[in-house]
C-alpha cells in the first residue's frame, strides 16, 4: 500500500486537536481542582482559626495555582492522549486512515507538537511566573492570614551567606539598622580547602569597610600548620555591602535559571558542595520535557489498547506517571548525594522514557 501524507492543518489534524485539547483541558481542570480542594481540607483550620476572608483564600489559591498547574500538567496530557487517540481507535477511526495509506507517525504530529508546545510553556511559567506567585502565596499565607512578620527588619538570627572570593559567611544576629554583625564568623576558601577563619565578637561598617573587633584570625597553610592571631580591630577590605546581608536569602527553589545558575556559581566560588544545585539546575531543564515524553509513551499506548476507556486511560496515566515521579525523584536523590553526575541524574527519568516510548512507538502496527 503506498503511503499518503496529509497537508499541515488537515482536517484530520483539526479534528484530532480539538478532541486532544478538549480532554487536556478537562483533565488539567480536574487535577488542579483536586489538588486545591485537598490542600484546603488540609489548611481549612488554620482559615477558621485565624478568621481568614474569602479574598485572602482566594488569592492565595490563584497564586498557588501555577505550581500545582506544572506539577499535573503531564498526567493531564497523557491522560488526553489516551482518551483522545483511544477513542478514535476503538471506533476504527485510526483504522480507517492507516487504510487510506496515512503513516501513523503523521498522525501522531499534531499532539507530539502539543507536547513540545506545553514543554515550553512548563519552562516559561517555571521560571518566571512560579517563583514571584509561590513568593506571594507564602507571603498572603504567613502575613495576611496567619499574622506573621516574614523578614525582622530590626535584625536578622543565624544568617549564612555565600560571599565572593570564596567567602562564607557565619553571623549569629545581623543588626540591620546599623550594619552590625553580631558573633561573626567568615571562612576563606582556596578552592576546596579551608585557607582562613576569622571569628570576631562583632564587625561593623564604617566608610566604606568592615571592622572586625575583637576576635581571632587564623590562618591554615598547604602543608597543615595554622597560625592564630588575636586582634582588638581587623579592617577587612570586602566586597560584600550591608545590604547583601539584610535580605532575605531566596530559596533556590523559588529562583529563576538565570539566578539559579549565578547561584551555583557563587556557591561553587566558596568552595561548598554543588552537586545538589547543579542537578536542580538541569531539571529545570528536564522536568518540562517530561509533557512530551508522556504525550509520546501515551500515544503509543493508546492505538493498541482496544477497550477500557476512561477508567483503563486513567489508571494508566496515574500509574506511568506515578513511575515517572519516582524515577525522577531517585535521579534527583543520587543527584545530590553525588552518587551519579549532576545532568545524569536530572536526565535519568526522561532517558528511560523516552528510550521506553520510541521502542514501543516502533512496535506499534504502522
Amino acid at each position: 500500500m503506498s503511503t499518503r501524507s496529509l497537508p499541515p492543518g488537515s482536517l484530520f489534524d483539526r479534528y484530532l486537536l480539538s478532541e486532544f485539547l478538549r480532554f487536556f483541558f478537562l483533565a488539567l481542570g480536574g487535577f488542579v481542582g483536586f489538588v486545591v480542594l485537598v490542600d484546603a481540607f488540609e489548611k481549612i483550620d488554620t482559615f477558621i482559626d485565624y478568621e481568614a476572608t474569602l479574598s485572602q483564600v482566594a488569592r492565595y489559591y490563584l497564586n498557588s495555582i501555577p505550581f500545582q498547574a506544572v506539577l499535573v500538567t503531564p498526567v493531564a496530557l497523557l491522560l488526553a492522549t489516551f482518551l483522545s487517540l483511544g477513542s478514535m481507535t476503538r471506533f476504527q477511526e485510526i483504522t480507517i486512515m492507516k487504510s487510506a495509506g496515512i503513516s501513523l507517525y503523521r498522525m501522531f504530529v499534531p499532539v507530539f507538537l502539543v507536547g513540545l508546545l506545553v514543554a515550553g510553556l512548563s519552562f516559561v511559567v517555571t521560571d518566571w511566573v512560579m517563583p514571584g506567585a509561590q513568593g506571594r502565596a507564602k507571603q498572603i499565607f504567613e502575613q495576611e492570614i496567619r499574622g506573621r512578620t516574614m523578614q525582622n527588619l530590626g535584625s536578622r538570627m543565624n544568617v549564612t551567606y555565600i560571599g565572593q572570593d570564596n567567602r562564607f559567611f557565619v553571623i549569629r544576629r545581623y543588626d540591620v539598622p546599623r550594619s552590625t554583625m553580631i558573633d561573626a564568623v567568615v571562612q576563606e576558601f582556596d578552592d576546596t580547602r579551608l585557607a582562613r577563619r576569622v571569628d570576631a565578637r562583632k564587625a561593623v561598617y564604617e566608610n566604606g569597610v568592615w571592622m572586625f573587633l575583637q576576635g581571632v584570625d587564623r590562618r591554615f597553610e598547604v602543608n597543615g600548620w595554622e597560625t592564630a592571631d588575636s586582634f582588638d580591630t581587623l579592617r577587612w577590605d570586602l566586597p560584600e555591602e550591608p545590604a547583601d546581608f539584610a535580605k532575605q536569602e531566596m530559596d533556590p527553589q523559588q529562583m529563576s535559571f538565570p539566578d539559579l545558575r549565578d547561584y551555583v556559581e557563587r556557591v561553587r566560588r566558596s568552595g561548598s558542595p554543588v552537586e545538589a544545585f547543579v542537578t536542580d539546575l538541569h531539571l529545570r531543564i528536564a522536568f518540562p520535557l517530561v509533557n512530551f515524553v508522556m504525550v509520546l509513551i501515551g500515544a503509543s499506548f493508546a492505538v493498541q489498547i482496544r477497550r477500557g476507556g476512561i477508567a483503563i486511560g486513567f489508571g494508566l496515566s496515574l500509574g506511568i506517571s506515578f513511575v515517572y515521579w519516582s524515577l525522577i525523584r531517585a535521579g534527583q536523590v543520587l543527584g545530590h548525594s553525588g552518587t551519579l553526575p549532576p545532568m545524569l541524574a536530572a536526565w535519568l527519568g526522561n532517558i528511560v522514557f523516552i528510550a521506553i516510548g520510541i521502542y514501543l512507538l516502533l512496535r506499534t502496527p504502522k
